[in-house]
């Protein structure tokens, strides 16, 4: 049984490296790229030969497509700014070779301006990311895409390392790219803003700091939760302006 490890990248060339060198194990690598302006191509080439291009519509959408490159039995599904330890390796050897489940999650230890987060709902946070290539479909969604199967699922023990907020910059252009996604994702589906949502923001930081024990994270929890508070608060945003662009006869109908 062999294994196909999937990444998709565009302008990557900071991180994409490492995250290919943890994929050695894999008897196949897969890079499917969406046109980089860098090096990301380049170094991509260095580790596997099986690299493609293609427009970028969606997340979903691009997973599936670099999933259908895959040639072998298992996938495992590994964005470029995450690492495979060498525990979690392992963990994806055997679980292929023990045959018991047709799917996997694993954990995911992510780190926030140089530091492991321990707390504030982000460990172990577990992913669904080693299928069977023949049951392997991507949720189509335009935010916090996953894998949809209708399987038993096992559960790996070592973490996948995720080194995605570098500095403060990345941290806040992903948050603006996320709140939006998330919106629209909530207005396509028909969801609505309501004054009630006013107090999402709030709640998203006592669940992080208090509930989920940010506060054991140091000054990095702090910021981290008050930052998922205001990413919270842009999201809602975002979906009232949503709301108050839309046709008042389409916002009518709706209603009725």
């Amino acid at each position: 049984m062999g294994l196909s490890a999937v990444v998709i990248t565009y302008n990557e060339e900071a991180r994409v490296e490492k995250c290919l060198q943890s994929l050695s194990f894999a008897d196949e690598i897969v890079v499917l790229d969406s046109f980089s302006t860098d090096r990301t191509l380049e170094i991509a080439g260095q580790y596997t030969d099986k690299v493609g291009c293609r427009e970028f519509v969606g997340f979903s959408d691009q997973w599936n497509a670099a999933i259908a490159m895959a040639t072998e039995e298992w996938v495992l599904i590994v964005a470029a700014d995450e690492i495979v330890s060498d525990g979690l390796a392992s963990d994806v050897v055997s679980a292929i070779s023990s045959g018991m489940h047709d799917a996997y999650r694993l954990p995911r230890s992510t780190y926030f301006l140089g530091r492991r987060m321990r707390y504030c709902g982000w460990y172990p946070d577990y992913q669904l990311r080693l299928v069977k290539r023949s049951i392997a479909r991507i949720a189509d969604r335009l935010v916090h895409e996953t894998l949809v199967v209708d399987c038993e699922r096992g559960t790996l023990k070592h973490d996948l390392i995720h080194h995605s907020y570098a500095t403060m910059d990345d941290f806040c252009r992903k948050m603006v790219a996320y709140a939006r996604a998330g919106a629209q994702q909530k207005f396509s589906e028909g969801r609505r803003f309501h004054v009630v949502d006013l107090l999402n923001p709030g709640f998203t930081f006592f669940k992080m700091y208090v509930i989920k024990q940010g506060f054991r994270d140091g000054l990095h929890g702090l910021v981290l939760s008050v930052l998922a508070g205001c990413s919270s608060a842009l999201r809602y945003a975002i979906l009232w302006d949503l709301g108050l662009h839309e046709p008042r006869g389409k916002e009518r109908n709706d209603a009725t």
